[in-house]
């Protein structure tokens, strides 16, 4: 009896030498850490981005608190030379997390890094916020699966005015945190803005800074798209990939001449049937203000959703002076009032397609 015992016990003893337990039950243990928050990351992946270019990490802490980072080499920093815009992103993330969080009957904290900006140099992941879930009794406002179905239309709109409710709708969120949303109807206007943006695209594309920076993001081909997850996918652009591909690649063909013409012609096609151009005025001069900008942002966006409207932001004459102050002189707006950091146009179109999206696994740090 003895002997068998002692056979047991070491055998028992063996097993535990050789079958790491505590490992087995670490990874039980990270399993749980991770279910939540791999959730929340399903949903916020689809977040938009300047570009498409995704720049979030996450590190999961615990089953309450994971650590959100950004890649220095996904900031754009000629067309985003304050990384305003890069920071505004990271706060639609995370508020696709917030919003996804509350319909499970959570709320998250996030404890900001101080950084004013953020740096695009070095290859080390630099880190952005602290992240703690804890559970609330408050009711989900939004719907997350809005989050899987938002998209940007760069399609022909169909003529067709957005309705005052909805544009009421989006000027209470924007009030909430400040801010003044501005929609006009006004033809001329429209006309104006349309081509204002046109031009600027074609002029900003003569900059060669501009246009290697953007070149990092063109996916021309559908192999490249699938493969990369990110950058903008010319199927969404709505043009050829190969008319895309000579447009960056052999740029000097497009300065003037034929081509040139084509090209704008192709713009303002594009932009047929815009019937309303929308901005955004209010607070935007420094770290704090773009995150509380990124969260208004992101509900509005998401409400557009909700409403069957489709939204296409022209960042380029935002980020470009001498093509905002030319739209603040047409708009007769004074930016001792706020500033206008966000200029769309708004409208009905048909369903655009949907753009490649990194997978949880890309965005984890292990």
């Amino acid at each position: 009896m003895r002997r068998r015992t002692f056979i047991i016990s070491g055998v028992s003893l063996l097993a535990g030498i050789m079958v790491p337990f505590g490992n087995i039950f670490a990874y039980r243990k990270d399993e749980e850490n991770e279910s939540i928050w791999l959730e929340l990351l399903d949903y916020a992946r689809w977040s938009p981005s300047p570009h498409n270019v995704q720049p979030w990490k996450i590190k999961i802490i615990s089953p309450v608190e994971a650590h959100l980072y950004y890649d220095p080499s996904r900031v754009p920093i000629v067309v985003d030379n304050t990384s305003a815009f890069t920071i505004v992103g990271m706060a639609m993330f995370i508020e696709c997390m917030r919003i996804t969080a509350l319909a499970k009957g959570y709320v998250i904290d996030a404890i900001h890094d101080k950084e004013p900006r953020l740096n695009p140099e070095g290859k080390e992941l630099r880190f952005f916020a602290k992240l703690h879930l804890r559970q609330t009794d408050k009711k989900k406002d939004l719907d997350p699966q809005l989050i899987k179905e938002r998209r940007t239309s760069r399609l022909q709109y169909d003529g067709k005015k957005v309705s005052p409710v909805i544009i009421n709708k989006l000027s209470a969120i924007a009030a909430e945190y400040g801010h003044t949303f501005t929609c006009t109807a006004d033809n001329n206007l429209v006309h104006d803005i349309v081509n204002l943006n046109n031009e600027t695209e074609l002029k900003r594309a003569d900059e060669k800074p501009t246009m290697n920076e953007m070149s990092r993001w063109i996916r021309t081909t559908d192999k490249e798209a699938e493969e990369k997850k990110d950058g903008l996918w010319y199927r969404c652009l709505d043009v050829s990939g190969k008319m895309l591909h000579n447009f960056i690649y052999h740029h000097q063909r497009f300065r003037s001449g034929w081509k040139r013409m084509l090209t704008k012609k192709m713009l303002d096609k594009s932009m047929h049937g815009t019937a309303n151009m929308a901005w955004i005025t209010g607070p935007f001069r420094n770290r704090n203000d773009w995150v509380q900008a990124g969260a208004m942002l992101q509900r509005m966006w998401l409400t557009m959703t909700a409403n069957n409207i489709y939204m296409h932001p022209l960042g380029t004459v935002v980020t470009t002076s001498y093509a905002k102050e030319e739209l603040l002189k047409r708009i007769s707006y004074n930016e001792s009032k706020g500033e206008l950091w966000f200029l769309i146009r708004i409208g009905h179109s048909n369903e655009p397609q949907k753009s490649y999206r990194l997978d949880v696994k890309d965005i984890l740090i292990a």
